[in-house]
């Protein structure tokens, strides 16, 4: 898996690597999870109009925050020209202002009413509970052979006129759904 998406995320998990002391751990699952939810935010596009220049993208955590201060270092970031800021949000009202939601484990019972509360707005939702893209999710955050894939809903996608770069598309383990259907 070559291309621009790996370039970007390189330079990321070489530093939390660099950052802990020799002989420590190599990076955790949401170390990891935390630089997939920065490279979505750099090939993703919202739809005109969604966001001013100089607006940050907001990345959200809906539910119990299962990333811990990893998600903490994405605030020194860019993505597409725009700083990267974090917030954890309780509702799906409260992500209005969210570009991407990772909406936690936590809330798997209230998935459905989730995304139905999130739809009006164009928001990449990310989750890695099972079935998530099967239920309406954008991308799907899975653990294969001790790596992370992603599937993509493009149905769900292209639902919120938002557009995923072909880069991201190559690399997605499973596409569900037709683009713009």
């Amino acid at each position: 898996m070559s291309g621009g998406f790996w370039r970007r995320a390189a330079p990321l998990l070489l530093a939390a690597v660099l950052a802990q002391p020799a002989g420590a751990a190599p990076p955790t699952e949401y170390q990891l999870k935390a630089v997939f939810l920065l490279n979505f935010a750099r090939y993703v596009t919202w739809p005109e109009g969604a966001m001013a220049d100089g607006d940050a993208i907001d990345i959200c955590v809906l539910g119990r925050d299962p990333f811990g201060a990893h998600l903490t270092g994405l605030e020194a970031r860019q993505a597409q020209g725009h700083n990267v800021k974090v917030h954890a949000v309780s509702s799906p009202e409260s992500a209005e202002r969210c570009e991407v939601v990772f909406v936690s484990a936590s809330e798997q019972r209230r998935l459905n009413v989730i995304l139905r509360d999130l739809a009006p707005w164009p928001v990449l939702t990310v989750s890695d509970i099972d079935g998530f893209v099967e239920a309406g999710g954008m991308i799907g955050l899975v653990t294969e052979d001790d790596r992370i894939r992603f599937d993509i809903n493009r149905s769900a996608v292209a639902t919120q006129n938002l557009r995923l770069s072909a880069q991201l598309l190559k690399l997605a383990r499973r596409l569900l759904g037709q683009e713009g259907s």
